[in-house]
């Protein structure tokens, strides 16, 4: 039978599965879990640019969506039920179990009264293998199964990515779906240089740009810029991002692939002019259901800045830059989940950067080729379901949760520690000075595969599969031996690398003695002589990432020192906005002045100025401010905690899955309303009174 471009085959079944699951309340697309995150993302990342619009793949293992799933699920219908279906490729649907199916017609099938399994094997090489079907009461939902392997190993369906549309109807084809986009103007423009135009959209964005009044035909060159001066820059070495475009007459020529910039410069070729610019900002439909005010001026507008930064970086999936790289990144990753959780209703984009970011089997490197990028995911995995009590995406997940594990643990030194091996990367940070991440083992990858190890046992223990025992016996191990060995008695602090001949290296950083800190390693003593010995020690190598900075002020955050916390945040986070700023850094260096501050990797405008991991003060104002954490998985229970760090007084409001909890503390008096279903406490000067669900909160 064909179906709006698909061939449909209907048979005989052969063998009995899949269990009945109540069914959603309404139908919609459903694909292999990860299929269609893998296929978005490979999309996504595909689309960067550099230097004249010339494609720059990324450079770790990617994976494609399986070709070939087959979607079960068993009815039991007391009457026939005409049910409107579709799919993503060509479709074998049989009744397991029963004579073949007749009366095919279009689109649309009657389903015979009775209790069996129904079969849907999906083929599809370009697009991930996906189904809709609709009628009364049977609907594809989560409910379905799914499998690869035919049989061997069934998974819950998933819905494909709903960042673009609902996916909820027959024609809402998930390969189709597209972010949104509206029109806007630059906020000013002007002819430069002869027949140039220059346009500034006032602060970053992100969109597809509109070239207005093109007149003759040939080249037209778009310089992109994050800064006046590099959107200025004609020196073909110069910008990062610009490329040719063929141009004809036209009113308008929107270009083809969205891109993100503050600053436009336009350079027709002879023969060709353009009468201005307009953007279609692309947006990602995420409702920016949570939100933070205080009686500090600056650290609102930080809070405000640190949210368009996050938003112009989420797309399909969580990306690095607005302009570069707009890549997905596990390290960087973690980051976004966590902001996005105290900003964004809607976690499901955490949900389909997790699935990309783990890609399939089998696992031939570390993710992104980055050892702590492996053991960030896993982290990310745990805390995933903290937020979200999403039990069914770790079901989901756990076989690659085990393969990738294997694959770390497979890696290791002879004395069960993690050491770079050849074709890894051990990041870190981008520090001001080189660290010592090579020829030995490093204290701060200990202790995030101790993070990981502890992962895996909680997630094992929740679903009922694997070794639970075994993971957590490697990981209070390994956790056991790290101050012993790292620990400089005559430094008072962890060293950062113990070398393969058995000695500490001479290095001293903040990074593994800040995790020590907000983790909990150190008995009192070894507390304090950390905290005076590095964190407040100026002659230690200094953080200048926000990446790392937020890890350092979590951990300080997590000593009750809110004060110092804030202060910090309006030093370094408010002077990138006096540098103006209106979307946080990848990097802030006090130091580099002019245009030495846009440098890096070598290039004079290397520097991304939209970086998800710049967007910190979100979480940071959220759990640690406002106070509002999860403590039983989907916010089941949950406590708020308010610490003002000196501020006169601060309300917020942070989305949970079953509505938004809101904090308000001013006069000495705080209060805090929450969803029904949730049981909350609010702890404040000591004492502890639970929270009353909201009555306008559903």
């Amino acid at each position: 039978m064909r179906m709006i471009g698909e061939r449909f085959l209907f048979g005989v079944a052969l063998v009995l599965s899949a269990p009945t699951v109540a069914a959603d309340a309404s139908a919609a697309w459903i694909s292999y879990p990860g299929d269609y995150a893998l296929w978005r993302g490979n999309d996504l990342q595909a689309r960067r640019i550099e230097f004249g619009g010339k494609g720059y793949p990324v450079f770790w293992a990617s994976y494609a969506p399986h070709p070939l799933v087959e979607f079960r699920k068993e009815v039991n219908l007391k009457e026939p039920e005409t049910v409107d279906i579709a799919c993503e490729g060509v479709c074998r649907i049989k009744r397991l179990g029963a004579p073949p199916l007749q009366g095919v017609s279009s689109n649309r099938f009657t389903f015979p009264a009775g209790r069996y399994t129904i079969s849907a094997r999906v083929y599809s090489q370009g697009r991930p293998p996906a189904i809709y079907m609709n009628g009364p009461n049977l609907k594809t939902d989560s409910s379905w199964r799914a499998d690869w392997r035919m049989e061997a190993a069934w998974l819950p369906g998933v819905v494909p990515p709903p960042a673009e549309s609902s996916g909820r109807t027959l024609r809402e084809r998930p390969a189709q779906m597209a972010l949104a986009t509206r029109p806007a103007e630059p906020v000013a423009q002007k002819r430069i240089r002869g027949d140039h135009i220059f346009a500034d959209f006032g602060r970053e964005t992100f969109g597809f740009l509109r070239l207005k009044g093109v007149k003759g035909k040939g080249r037209v060159r778009v310089v992109y810029g994050e800064s006046r001066q590099e959107a200025l820059c004609e020196d073909f070495n110069g910008p990062d991002q610009w490329e040719y475009v063929d141009a004809e007459p036209s009113e308008e020529l929107r270009l083809k692939v969205s891109r993100g910039w503050r600053y436009v410069h336009v350079i027709p070729e002879p023969g060709v002019s353009v009468e201005g610019v307009a953007i279609d900002e692309e947006l990602c439909p995420l409702s920016r259901d949570g939100a933070f005010r205080c009686s500090d001026g600056l650290l609102n507008r930080i809070w405000e800045v640190s949210a368009r930064t996050l938003e112009l970086t989420s797309r399909e999936l969580y990306i690095e830059g607005a302009k570069r790289d707009r890549w997905t990144w596990s390290g960087d990753a973690r980051q976004s989940y966590l902001m996005g959780y105290y900003l964004f209703g809607n976690s499901r984009i955490a949900k389909d950067t997790l699935f990309y970011q783990r890609g399939g089997d089998p696992v031939v490197m570390h993710l992104n080729r980055i050892m702590d990028y492996t053991f960030y995911w896993f982290m990310s995995v745990r805390e995933y379901y903290l937020y979200t009590g999403d039990r069914l995406f770790l079901e989901q997940v756990y076989d690659r949760m085990v393969s990738l594990m294997d694959f770390a643990l497979g890696r290791l030194d002879a004395k069960g520690r993690p050491h770079d091996m050849p074709g890894d990367w051990m990041f870190i940070d981008w520090a001001p000075e080189p660290l010592h991440n090579t020829g030995g083992v490093t204290s701060f990858e200990q202790m995030l595969l101790v993070e990981a190890l502890d992962t895996m046992a909680e997630v094992s223990a929740t679903i009922g599969r694997g070794d639970a025992s075994s993971y957590r016996e490697r990981a209070a191990k390994l956790r056991s031996e790290i101050v012993p060995i790292f620990w400089s008695t005559e430094r008072g602090a962890l060293m950062h690398i113990l070398r393969d001949d058995g000695t500490l290296d001479t290095q001293l950083t903040r990074y593994p003695n800040m995790f020590g800190l907000a983790w909990g390693y150190f008995n009192a003593a070894q507390r304090e002589s950390v905290l005076k010995n590095v964190m407040f020690n100026d002659s230690v190598m200094k953080i200048q990432t926000p990446y790392m900075r937020f890890y350092e002020l979590e951990a300080l955050c997590r000593l009750n020192l809110r004060g110092r916390v804030l202060d910090e945040v309006r030093e370094y986070w408010g002077a990138m906005l006096d540098e103006g700023a209106t979307s946080f850094w990848e990097l802030y260096t006090p130091a580099e002045k002019g245009d030495a501050k846009y440098a890096m990797y070598g290039r004079p405008f290397g520097k991304s100025l939209c970086h998800a991991w710049g967007a910190g003060p979100i979480y940071l104002f959220g759990r640690y401010v406002l106070g509002v954490e999860p403590t039983k998985p989907g916010y089941a229970e949950y406590v708020v905690e308010p610490d003002l760090g000196g501020l006169d007084w601060v309300e917020g409001t942070v989305p949970t899955p079953h509505g938004p909890i809101t904090v308000s503390v001013s006069n000495g008096v705080a209060k805090a309303a929450g969803p029904s279903g949730c049981s909350g406490t609010l702890r404040w000067r000591g004492i502890a009174t639970p929270i009353e669900a909201h009555p306008a909160i559903r």
